[in-house]
C-alpha cells in the first residue's frame, strides 16, 4: 500500500511537471500578445508558474486516489451476485438454516469471494445465534453497518485536505503576485515596468482561478464517489433485511 502511494505521489508529480513543460511549449510557440498565449499563461505556462504545478500535482493524486476508491467500491457489487442469500417471495428461514448461511459465506470467502456484504451477513448470522432475538439482530445490524460506512468515510479524511489544498495554493499564488506588484510599485512611471507589474497581477489571479477550477474538477468526483458510496450500504442494507433479517422465523 504505501509503495502504491508513493508510486502516486510520483506519477502525480511527474504528470504535473509533463503538463507544466507543455505548457510552456505551446506558449512558447504561439503568438505574442494573442489570447491562445494568456491562456497558457493562465494555466501556468510560464516560468512562474510552479504555484499551477503544485496545484496539478495535488489534483491528479487527488483524482488517483478518488478512482482507486471508486474501483474498489464497485467491485464489492458483485457480492450481489453471489447467491448468499436466498430471495424468493414468502420463504421464511429457521434458526438452523440462518447457522447454514453463514456458514455457506464462510466457505464463500475461503474460496477467494470476500466482501464486505458477506461479512455483514456473518454478523448479523452470529448475533441472531447468540441473543435468538429478530428485534436486537436488526437493531445490532444497523449499527455494524453504520459503523463500517462511518469508518470508510474517515478514510476521505485526506481528500478533503487535499481539496483544502488546492484552494489554499491558490490563495498562495495570489498572496505572492499581489505582494510581488507592490514591491515593484515604484516602476509604475516607467514604460519597462508596467508591463512587469501586469504579470505579477495576472500570475495573483490566475494561480486562483485554477485553484477554483480545480477543486470544483474534484468536488465532482469526491460526491459522486459518496453517492456511490451511500447507494452501497443502503443496497447492502435492503439486501440483508429483506432477505435475511426479516425471513427468520422462530417456531415457538
Amino acid at each position: 500500500m504505501l509503495n502504491t502511494k508513493r508510486f502516486q505521489i510520483i506519477l502525480s508529480m511527474g504528470a504535473a511537471l509533463g503538463i507544466w513543460l507543455l505548457l510552456i511549449f505551446m506558449g512558447s510557440m504561439s503568438a505574442e500578445g494573442s489570447g491562445f498565449q494568456r491562456v497558457i499563461e493562465l494555466l501556468g505556462g510560464t516560468s512562474k508558474g510552479y504555484i499551477q504545478v503544485l496545484i496539478y500535482g495535488v489534483f491528479i493524486y487527488s483524482l488517483f486516489e478518488l478512482l482507486n476508491k471508486r474501483k474498489a467500491l464497485r467491485a464489492q457489487y458483485q457480492a450481489f451476485n453471489y447467491g448468499l442469500l436466498p430471495e424468493q417471495d414468502q420463504l421464511v428461514l429457521t434458526p438452523e438454516e440462518v447457522a447454514q448461511i453463514k456458514l455457506n459465506t464462510i466457505n464463500l470467502e475461503r474460496g477467494g469471494q470476500f466482501s464486505m456484504v458477506g461479512d455483514f451477513i456473518k454478523k448479523a448470522c452470529t448475533q441472531y445465534r447468540n441473543e435468538q432475538n429478530v428485534g436486537e439482530t436488526l437493531q445490532v445490524f444497523n449499527t455494524q453497518v453504520n459503523n463500517s460506512k462511518e469508518e470508510m468515510e474517515s478514510d476521505l479524511e485526506i481528500i478533503r485536505y487535499l481539496l483544502g489544498a488546492i484552494i489554499s495554493l491558490g490563495f498562495i499564488g495570489t498572496l505572492l503576485g499581489l505582494s510581488t506588484s507592490i514591491g515593484m510599485s515604484h516602476l509604475a512611471k516607467t514604460a519597462e515596468g508596467m508591463p512587469e507589474i501586469t504579470r505579477s497581477l495576472n500570475l495573483a489571479f490566475d494561480t486562483t482561478l485554477v485553484a477554483l477550477l480545480a477543486g470544483l474538477v474534484l468536488n465532482f468526483f469526491y460526491h459522486r464517489y459518496l453517492k456511490d458510496m451511500d447507494t452501497f450500504y443502503s443496497r447492502s442494507k435492503s439486501y440483508i433485511i429483506n432477505n435475511l433479517i426479516s425471513r427468520i422465523y422462530q417456531p415457538a
